[in-house]
């Protein structure tokens, strides 16, 4: 058998043009197909994978050795692209108007479809199945949520789930890893202000609902400054204000939007009680009525004490040589495999994707972000290691 890195070059440039094809031709969540395609066409070359397609719409589900008698061991891919209009300047730019992968999904996607064509060449040496899932919608659609239930981790079941996040604000050949809360809670919720409408010239004959709500998102800074322990984390952003429709009308109702982001369930349940409490309350404090929806978004992505100690065993060990683990504190994005770590021990980690040579990177969700090919080639590796060594070392 071939080494590792044997293989890996072997189909490095495939799966490099594999990105730069699914870079090309971003698609939003839930339209996948035709990068679905592109990863079907590469895993149907593999001899006895199992593969269901259509999993959540444009979802793939492929196991490896689903006979084998060992753990199962599963990897999560997200397909989708982002609304953004492409700014870069690559041979390889987005081809569709206004979207693009500004997230690096294609390069999660791609290095996965290699992770599959790797171990399905040292088969032989798996004990236990690997499942590859490749997901859609992560950007905001839950796709995880949906590939959970419609039987992604079942059948066979699987003992633990990994996943890799291209990170910008790591160089290439490093992996940030860490144990519990990495990814927040991401909440969202609009407040309706319902006032009274008047001429802007007798403003005391009206209830001027966007004074009112100027009121609401000041005195909402205080669930961070003043009802949030110093010791924990969270956000109150308010996005979005619209209200009026010309200078000199007092309007009738205004509306805002925005996001609540935690990393502990406690403070995010207080976090929503206390905009309610503010908002009603400043609300009829001044005359008016507000109406508070507050939406559960992702939970937190909490990786599993026990699944990050396999992760730091495997790159102490055979990773070592290819990546440099370095702590990393957590970052209040959300993401949807927190739903896979909500059923299974799971652990999600940041590849590096900044060449070593640059002090800076475009960020994610930037016009110009774009996963590093060098990378591939590490997240494939990656995946690799971490399922030949999992029915050995899972539980040591």
């Amino acid at each position: 058998m071939p080494e590792i890195t044997t293989l890996i070059d072997g189909i490095r440039n495939e799966i490099v043009d594999l990105r730069h094809e699914i870079h090309r031709h971003p698609e939003l969540g839930y339209e996948e197909h035709g990068t679905a395609e592109r990863v079907l066409a590469q895993l149907d070359r593999i001899e006895g994978l199992e593969i269901r397609s259509g999993v959540a719409e444009t979802g793939i589900v492929a196991t490896l050795g689903s006979d084998k008698p060992g753990p199962c061991v599963a990897f999560r891919a997200d397909m989708d692209a982002l609304p953004i209009e492409e700014t870069g300047d690559v041979p390889y730019k987005s081809t569709v108007a206004g979207k693009m992968h500004a997230c690096g999904h294609d390069g999660h996607t791609s290095c996965l479809a290699g992770a599959a064509r790797v171990l399905s060449q040292m088969a032989d040496e798996l004990e236990g199945p690997v499942k590859f899932i490749f997901q859609p919608a992560e950007e905001g659609g839950a796709g995880g949520k949906r590939m959970c239930e419609e039987g992604a981790l079942e059948d066979p079941a699987v003992d633990a789930i990994f996943g890799i996040h291209g990170w910008p604000q790591l160089s290439l050949g490093e992996v940030g890893v860490r144990a519990g809360a990495l990814l927040a809670a991401s909440d969202s919720f609009d407040i309706r202000i319902e006032g009274v409408g008047a001429h802007a010239a007798f403003p005391h004959l009206g209830v001027d609902p966007i004074v009112v709500a100027s009121q609401v998102i000041s005195a909402a800074q205080s669930i961070v400054s003043r009802t949030t322990d110093p010791l924990q984390a969270a956000v109150v952003t308010f996005g979005q204000v619209d209200a009026g429709t010309t200078y000199n009308i007092i309007p009738r109702s205004a509306a805002i939007k925005g996001t609540i982001r935690s990393l502990d369930e406690d403070v995010r349940r207080t976090a929503h009680r206390k905009l309610e409490e503010i908002a009603t309350g400043v609300a009829d404090g001044m005359g008016a009525r507000a109406i508070v929806d507050v939406r559960d978004g992702y939970p937190v992505t909490y990786n599993d004490e026990s699944a990050t100690a396999y992760v730091e065993r495997v790159i102490g060990g055979a990773l070592g040589q290819a990546l440099e683990q370095v702590p990393i504190l957590p970052v209040m994005g959300g993401e949807d495999f927190a739903y896979y770590a909500e059923k299974v021990p799971a652990s999600f980690v940041a590849l590096g994707v900044r060449p070593k040579d640059r002090e800076t990177y475009p960020n994610l969700h930037q016009s110009d972000y774009d996963f590093h090919d060098d990378a591939v080639p590490l997240g494939i590796r990656y995946h690799v290691e971490i399922a030949r060594s999992f029915a050995s070392m899972w539980k040591t």
